[in-house]
């Protein structure tokens, strides 16, 4: 998220009504993606500590951008330094990397006021910075995105002008690799909501009949509406068939700063949590968090200072990265079981997600609106997990509880079922 994403949530969406979100629920088992976690800008330091932490976090996969003007600074001269040690460093580490295929350069304008933006004349030399970028890394990055929020701050073009872009780059991407990722999109919602006339030109334009996916980045203000947003976007791209190729490269939070996302601390866990299931049930691919880490010396007005899920790179302390971590460790490459726990007697208020592995499973619960007491009946072996610290303790057999706004996060190993009574 950028800072003139912000600008996107507008006063009428603090208004609007929520609905329940098991209603994203699919009413058929759904199976998560083993490698549906990752993390926007994670391995800038290029550490062993950073790596050993994203592999602690369960982490699958990177997102970078790699900047035209970063590898090509004057016309024919390449640099690809920089972002071979970062590739090189993220393959040892078995963290796959998605590109992003993006941004100006300063000798392609006579104003640099046309900052992020290719002249249509420009084109060609856009296109040898993405054929000769693909060309150098094939095999190394395994996904590339064309562009990054082009209908908000990061395209100052016209939307017709993106389009043709979008279709060129595309072509040139199979040029050079016709096995690669590719990705298409990179919305985020603005000041009206989805631009979605944008969108269905891209597709009727034939600019994604190359793509394999297409990446989304569902800001909102709280998970609930994040769900809401991801599912209205879904249903636009589900027409030319791509309901079931989202990827979120970018979702998030922050807890600082003047943006109207901005969330607690006390809430940010919570949240963590709660979009990660909601968005992994609704189908997601993939959900890359943005990002790792609050910058050590942070601007408290700005928010982009705040959506780390680490405090600082120097004590690694945790905002929501264990929430995080039981997300991506416990859910992905799970089955989602809508049928499971009977919920016979059960509130409505109550949200309850079942996840199931050959052997064992994951049971993720929240409570909407005031507390409750409830009894779980465990398999032996059971733990809850704190999505805060991320300590686990053991549970007996049969267990009371209270269950509210912050999840409640079980799992266990071995044969065995999990069933809820109310008190």
């Amino acid at each position: 998220m950028k800072t003139a994403s912000a600008l996107a949530i507008t006063l009428s969406a603090l208004l609007a009504a929520c609905a329940s979100s098991q209603k994203f629920a699919p009413n058929d088992p759904l199976e998560i993606p083993a490698d549906i976690a990752g993390i926007v800008h994670a391995g800038r330091t290029r550490t062993q500590r950073e790596y050993a932490y994203l592999n602690h976090l369960g982490v699958s996969w990177v997102l970078h951008t790699f900047n035209w003007n970063s590898i090509e600074p004057e016309q024919n001269e390449w640099d690809f330094l920089l972002y071979d040690a970062l590739v090189d460093r993220n393959k040892a580490a078995g963290i796959k990397i998605i590109g992003i295929l993006a941004y100006d350069n300063w000798w392609i304008h006579d104003d640099m006021d046309d900052h992020r933006y290719i002249p249509p004349q420009r084109l060609p030399d856009f296109l040898q910075y993405v054929r000769k970028t693909v060309e150098h890394f094939r095999g190394r990055v395994d996904a590339w995105c064309i562009w990054n929020e082009p209908n908000f701050h990061f395209w100052n073009g016209t939307d017709e002008e993106f389009i043709e872009l979008a279709r060129l780059t595309a072509d040139a991407v199979r040029e050079v690799d016709s096995e690669v990722i590719l990705l298409g999109g990179g919305f985020n919602r603005n000041i009206t909501g989805l631009p979605e006339k944008f969108i269905r030109r891209l597709f009727e334009s034939g600019a994604m009949d190359k793509t394999d996916a297409i990446a989304f980045h569902p800001y909102e203000l709280n998970p609930m509406r994040t769900a809401l947003l991801f599912e209205q976007f879904r249903k636009i791209v589900d027409d030319y068939g791509f309901g079931d190729r989202i990827w979120i490269t970018e979702v998030g939070y922050p807890t600082g700063g003047w943006y109207p996302t901005a969330t607690s601390k006390k809430k940010f866990p919570a949240y963590v949590v709660k979009t990660f299931v909601n968005l992994s049930i609704s189908g997601a691919q993939k959900i890359l968090w943005y990002q790792l880490f609050d910058p050590i010396t942070r601007v408290r007005s700005n928010s982009e200072d705040f959506f780390g899920l680490v405090r600082n790179r120097r004590n690694y302390d945790s905002k929501g990265a264990e929430a995080f971590r039981l997300c991506a460790v416990h859910l992905a490459g799970t089955v989602y079981r809508p049928d499971l726990p009977p919920r016979t007697g059960l509130p409505h208020s109550l949200r309850t997600f079942y996840f199931e592995q050959p052997t064992g499973g994951t049971l993720v619960l929240w409570k909407d609106g005031i507390s409750t007491r409830i009894t779980l009946q465990v398999p032996d072996g059971s733990v809850v997990h704190d999505p805060v610290s991320g300590s686990a303790t053991p549970l007996s057999a049969e267990t009371t509880i209270t269950v509210g706004s912050m999840p409640v996060f079980v799992t266990w190993t071995g044969d065995g079922a999990v069933r809820i009574k109310t008190r």
